[in-house]
């Protein structure tokens, strides 16, 4: 007979799933309601962004543990209402199962050599995956975009990598990141989600990312800060840009005429050492915040130098700077 401590770390290792979508809304706006905004709500139970609005769009489940602890706020009434609509499986349900959604990503994926392409062009050109692919511009700048705005993660048998952006401003960008995708559009957001072992292979094995929460470590891979000259590296410098870069004017009456800005807001501090030493190198003068989470370029010599040598490939930037 399994003992009661067994017992209880069987059931917490389960994942919890809402019956349908009106259930799983209905949840989290209770949430929101009792602790007033999603910011309160993540820093309460120490949940990244990212893996909120997965649990919300239900990209991922909701690991039994957090759901009790989640619950934990609400009334009497309303855990036991939830408790009974929801369903409990195994972690490893999807595995044994097969699971058909999984199934599909993959056997297609193996079906093209497990080839994820770029943008479809004239030339037919793809991105391909092999750990040893050269290091190109391409894929400098898609590492870029990845350090922006990406996540990559393993559950069970499943290896994920997202991008993620606004489904107006960002689309047409995220879109082309890569070809033949899963992409879906929720609150003004557009998500990109890749099923590939061979990248997220090349992405935590040969550059060094580490799965699941990034935000405060992340940093360019050493491959790419050792390539030699800075072609390689400015690729990936506007992939960053991309994806968590952005440009305005000041139009404060100080200046005579409008002042023109780019801007850069991460979290990880050695990210953002990284670009403003390298940004620097290349005589682009910019300025960093003292607690190191905002770089930004002012005046129009230092953007018009930037965008000589660094650039953009996001049309909503572009757009921006041919105005």
């Amino acid at each position: 007979m399994k003992n009661k401590n067994y017992l209880n770390k069987e059931l917490f290792s389960r994942r919890v799933f809402f019956r349908n979508d009106d259930l799983r809304n209905e949840f989290f706006a209770k949430l929101k309601t009792r602790f007033g905004n999603w910011t309160k709500l993540r820093n309460k139970f120490n949940i990244y962004k990212s893996r909120l609005e997965r649990f919300r769009n239900s990209a991922i489940s909701i690991p039994y543990g957090t759901f009790i602890d989640l619950i934990s706020y609400f009334s009497e009434e309303d855990k036991n209402y939830f408790l009974n609509k929801v369903i409990l499986k195994d972690k490893h349900w999807g595995r044994r199962k097969g699971g058909i959604s999984t199934y599909k990503h993959h056997k297609y994926i193996f079906e093209k050599g497990r080839k994820i392409g770029a943008e479809k062009t004239s030339n037919s050109s793809k991105y391909s995956f092999k750990l040893d692919i050269p290091l190109t511009t391409r894929l400098c700048e898609l590492i870029g975009a990845f350090i922006g705005d990406g996540f990559a993660n393993k559950y069970g048998g499943s290896y994920m990598i997202q991008y993620t952006g606004h489904s107006k401003l960002d689309k047409e960008y995220i879109v082309k990141t890569n070809s033949n995708p899963i992409i879906t559009e929720k609150d003004n957001t557009i998500r990109l989600t890749i099923y590939s072992k061979e990248f997220y292979t090349l992405l935590t094995k040969r550059f060094k990312f580490v799965p699941g929460k990034k935000a405060y470590t992340v940093t360019m891979p050493q491959e790419i800060i050792n390539s030699k000259g800075p072609k390689l590296i400015n690729h990936c410098i506007r992939g960053i840009f991309d994806t968590d870069g952005c440009i305005f004017t000041d139009k404060r009456k100080a200046y005579k005429s409008p002042y023109m800005r780019i801007a850069l807001n991460m979290k990880s501090k050695n990210l953002m050492s990284q670009l403003h030493s390298l940004l620097l190198n290349q005589g682009i003068n910019s300025t960093i915040t003292e607690n190191l989470d905002r770089i930004q370029i002012n005046g129009f010599e230092n953007c018009k130098k930037f965008i000589e040598k660094i650039g953009f490939s996001n049309k909503r930037h572009l757009d921006k700077i041919k105005f």
